[in-house]
């Protein structure tokens, strides 16, 4: 064999210049070290045989490895090139592009190769890229490191051809910076890929179609969805209410793993509300229903929550209204009332409260009495039912100082005198000091302190009191006490 000869490249020239081209064809299906020899030779072939008619070259069946190599036999080249006989490489796909098709746009070969090579009306690149997807996706697309600017549809194109390396797939498609508008087009294998990367548009029809693939991933969707780029698209378009959304809606319903900050958006895009809760949502989710007023108040609705959270009260006060409507159909106990009066309702509303709450509990819980002390004082509204020993209670427990007074003033007229110094003994000093004696306490100067001096002077229980007289009396209101 000539390949083995010491002068093996004269030989084989020889064989390739001279040979029958009937013999040529036999010669190259009998193994594949000829084929090989001269496509590995073929720059000192061509230098050797200047006038090879490229057609012989075709009967041997290779592909040119560099055509730059040859690039001053522009006719072998571009014979070479017409037929598709050169393997896949940047080098290769450029040569042709520039000096046999005559392309100049060089950014554009770089940065979105298969869309160039897609929009080029000479089919002779394009034809041979399409033989071997695979390998220009590997040996060209993927080694071009500034392929990033795809359009959507080349995009599109590549992730619906057959045969292709998954792998090498996710690698092209997640450099690219184009979002595709819909998954049209694109494998439902490849669906949770396509979002896994962001790569297509927020929408929610795009977040439909994934839903009802084969390919959908909860998951993906899920972290998908979460990114605050994403978030800020999608929800600048409202989520319809139908059929067609309603499994979307209840994902998004059901969707604990979002982060809390995207599931109120989504929660708060949703049209309509739902008729129970989600089973299994963490009580930051439910707190986020509730708050965004997503779940049909009810009574049903208020049982399925765990009584041992704080989400039946924060669930019933947003929906106050509903409830002080008919009270009596929920049937809750006064501790249960007692979480509505700390809730963030107004005082209207506690007040309203307070009404169907069992006063005559008040002198043995204290909480309780701190609580509604300081509201009965705020709303300044008479209540029937309380006696002494309740406003005792009221007075005594509430806070600040200033409110204790208040309701002192208020209620003071269900003691006898006894009672009331009983309640100014307990008092915070200087109003326990209001007792018999011969000192002179001094009160802060106040519209309520007045009040408190003027009554009891009124009913007999300090001898007079005074404010003012001059700058070392100090701004005080003065009490003169009985001395007995």
């Amino acid at each position: 064999m000539a390949i083995a000869s010491k002068r093996n490249l004269y030989h084989i020239t020889q064989l390739v210049t001279n040979l029958p081209e009937r013999a040529l064809e036999t010669l190259a299906r009998d193994g594949d070290e000829f084929p090989d020899f001269v496509a590995a030779k073929l720059p000192e072939i061509l230098a050797l045989a200047p006038d090879l008619a490229p057609e012989r070259l075709e009967r041997i069946g290779f592909e040119v490895r560099d055509l730059p190599a040859i690039g001053k036999f522009t006719g072998i080249v571009r014979f070479m090139a017409r037929r598709g006989l050169f393997e896949l490489s940047i080098a290769n796909v450029e040569h042709i592009y520039r000096e046999v098709i005559g392309e100049t746009n060089l950014m554009a070969f770089r940065e979105r190769n298969y869309t160039t090579l897609r929009s080029l009306t000479d089919p002779a690149l394009i034809t041979r890229v399409e033989r071997d997807l695979d390998i220009y996706l590997s040996d060209v697309l993927l080694e071009l490191h500034d392929n990033s600017e795809e359009d959507a549809a080349a995009i599109t194109d590549l992730l619906g051809r057959e045969g292709l390396d998954e792998d090498n797939l996710r690698e092209f498609l997640g450099r690219q910076t184009a979002l595709l508008p819909a998954l049209e087009g694109v494998p439902e294998k490849l669906h949770a890929t396509v979002f896994e990367l962001r790569r297509i548009e927020p929408k929610w029809d795009n977040c439909i179609s994934f839903m009802g693939g084969s390919g959908f991933a909860a998951e993906i969707l899920v972290a998908y969805l979460d990114q605050k780029d994403v978030r800020a698209v999608i929800l600048k378009h409202s989520l319809r209410n139908g059929p067609e959304t309603l499994p979307l809606r209840q994902f998004l319903v059901n969707a604990n793993a979002l982060s809390d900050d995207s599931y109120r958006e989504y929660v708060r895009a949703l049209p309509n509300p739902f008729n129970n809760f989600p089973k299994s949502l963490d009580s930051s989710k439910n707190t986020i229903l509730i708050e965004e007023r997503k779940i049909t108040f009810s009574k049903e609705t208020l049982e399925s929550l765990d009584a041992n959270t704080g989400l039946p009260v924060l669930f019933l006060a947003e929906n106050i209204e509903a409830y002080l409507t008919d009270p009596g159909m929920f049937g809750l106990d006064d501790v249960f009332r007692e979480g509505l009066l700390q809730a963030d309702i107004t005082d209207d509303d506690k007040r309203a409260i307070i009404d169907l709450i069992d006063l005559n509990t008040l002198t043995e819980l204290p909480k309780r009495a701190a609580l509604i002390g300081p509201i009965l004082d705020r709303t300044n509204v008479r209540i029937s039912g309380i006696d002494a020993a309740k406003a005792r209670s009221l007075i005594l427990n509430s806070r600040p100082v200033e409110t204790q007074i208040s309701l002192f003033n208020k209620f003071h007229s269900t003691m006898a005198v006894d009672e009331a110094r009983e309640v100014l003994a307990a008092l915070p000093d200087p109003f326990s000091e209001i007792t018999t004696g011969y000192h002179t306490p001094r009160l802060p100067r106040s519209d309520e302190n007045r009040a408190l001096v003027q009554w009891l002077e009124t009913r007999g229980i300090i001898s007079s009191w005074s404010e003012g007289g001059g700058w070392f009396l100090g701004d005080e209101i003065r009490v003169n006490l009985k001395r007995r």
